[in-house]
């Protein structure tokens, strides 16, 4: 065995799944790897790497001590969970920060921001964004250095972005609806079957997920946080999510899409009615197009798509955690 002790934590859910597959194909496929969820799941096994690994409750992870721990737990878990192993000196990725305004570790993203190794040593880890700033960061932060400087729109979440009980409830939804019964409401209590669920705000107010990306957003790029105002609503489709942003600043469509195709963490297709769910599951990148010239001449318009699990969930994390050891952290952690 070569590399780190890695811990997943949620190992079992959407994005554990993607991050074992990740993994795999990563410069870590070699580490020794050990996989935790929460007592209620069934699950009593993953593959990983042509291994069969045995899934085991959360709280014998901590007394584990391994030097990296990935944090693919729902925020309400990981707020209870992820200090602990800071405490003990893992060093934590906390995924899709999940531990906003408690883990006070640097927001990652590599190739839009520098890992900051000796603030994410101090800190004992590093938070990675959620989809909605990853991808708003992923295409905004190219735009910067030739004048872009506002970005609104609209990000449309799928149902795996709640997690795998989402989707199974979505499915049970249509099924139900199918068959003209009650649809089951566990998670989505107006229901999300053949609907469209904007997120729940005050009048005038912007809800806190809304917030809580615009804050990301800034973070990662440097920005004003007036600069960011991005509208989150949820469709019916299990997986992948879709945008569409107005980004102001900019007056030139080829100058727009020169920095884009030059930009880390994308990917372009030749047709924008390519650009949906379906047709980007399992794919790392946020793919663009379709970019137009506002009326006014003060900015552009895009499409964008991208698999939320695939790309924030999975190879975020795995890249940060290939930052991290190959800085040489985690050896000064076992050492």
């Amino acid at each position: 065995m070569t590399g780190p002790t890695i811990a997943i934590l949620g190992a079992t859910g959407n994005v554990g799944d993607a991050l074992l597959l990740r993994l795999a194909e990563s410069t870590l496929a070699t580490a020794e790897v050990s996989v935790y969820a929460s007592r209620a799941m069934r699950q009593t096994s993953v593959e990983f790497a042509g291994k069969t690994l045995t899934v085991r409750p959360i709280a014998e992870a901590v007394d584990a001590a391994p030097s990296l721990v990935f944090s693919a737990l729902p925020s309400a878990v990981a707020l209870r969970t992820v200090m602990s192993f800071v405490s003990r000196g893992s060093l934590v990725i906390d995924i899709g920060n999940a531990c906003a305004g408690v883990f006070a570790a640097p927001l990652c993203l590599p190739g839009v921001r520098p890992i900051p190794e000796l603030e994410l040593a101090r800190a004992g880890g590093a938070r990675t964004p959620s989809a909605p700033a990853w991808l708003i960061a992923s295409v905004f932060g190219p735009l910067l250095p030739i004048g872009a400087h506002t970005v609104t729109g609209l990000i449309n979440l799928p149902a795996n972005a709640y997690g795998r009980a989402a989707t199974e409830e979505l499915s049970e939804q249509v099924v139900a609806t199918f068959n003209l019964k009650d649809p089951p409401r566990r998670l989505f209590a107006e229901g999300l079957a053949f609907d469209t669920l904007p997120e729940d705000a005050d009048p005038g107010e912007w809800s806190a997920r809304e917030l809580q990306t615009a804050a990301e957003v800034s973070e990662l790029l440097g920005t004003n946080l007036s600069r960011v105002a991005v509208q989150i609503a949820t469709q019916p489709v299990f997986s992948g999510m879709t945008a569409a942003l107005y980004i102001r600043g900019v007056d030139s469509v080829e100058a727009v899409e020169a920095a884009l195709r030059d930009a880390p963490g994308l990917a372009t297709a030749a047709r924008v009615r390519t650009l949906r769910p379906r047709k980007v599951m399992g794919r790392a990148p946020v793919y663009w197009g379709g970019v137009r010239l506002d009326p006014t001449g003060e900015g552009v318009h895009l499409w964008l798509a991208a698999d939320n699990v695939a790309g924030a969930g999975a190879a975020v994390p795995v890249a940060v955690a290939e930052a991290i050891v190959g800085s040489g952290l985690t050896s000064q952690l076992e050492a």
